[in-house]
C-alpha cells in the first residue's frame, strides 16, 4: 500500500489530469490537515507542485484516500473515487474532468 509518507507532500510521480490510476492501489493519509466535508474530523492533503495541485480526502475516516483531484495550473482538472468492488478487488474510478472555465 502505498502510504502519504512515502511520497513527500503526497507527490507521487506521472500522476496529471490524463492519467490511469489503474494499478494505483490504496493510498493511506498520514496526516490530514484540513477538514473538507465540515464534519469536524481532518480528513484532507492538499500538496501543490510546479504543474498541478492535489488534493487528496479520506470521507469514511478508514486512514485510506477515498477521493483524489488534481487541478492542473492551464485549468484542466480530474477527479477519481477509490471504490471497493463486490468481487473484492478495489481501484480508482474517474468520476469527472474537464477544463475550469469551459
Amino acid at each position: 500500500m502505498i502510504t502519504s509518507g512515502e511520497f513527500p507532500g503526497l507527490d507521487l510521480p506521472d500522476i496529471d489530469t490524463s492519467s490511469s490510476l489503474e494499478g494505483l492501489g490504496p493510498v493511506e493519509l498520514n496526516h490530514p490537515t484540513q477538514d473538507i466535508n465540515g464534519d469536524g474530523i481532518l480528513d484532507t492533503e492538499t500538496t501543490t507542485g510546479d504543474d498541478a495541485m492535489h488534493v487528496w480526502s479520506d470521507y469514511d475516516h478508514d486512514g485510506i484516500a477515498d477521493h483524489v483531484t488534481i487541478v492542473e495550473k492551464d485549468g484542466d482538472y480530474a477527479a477519481w473515487e477509490f471504490h471497493h468492488h463486490p468481487d473484492g478487488t478495489s481501484g480508482w474510478v474517474r468520476t469527472d474532468q474537464g477544463e475550469i472555465g469551459k
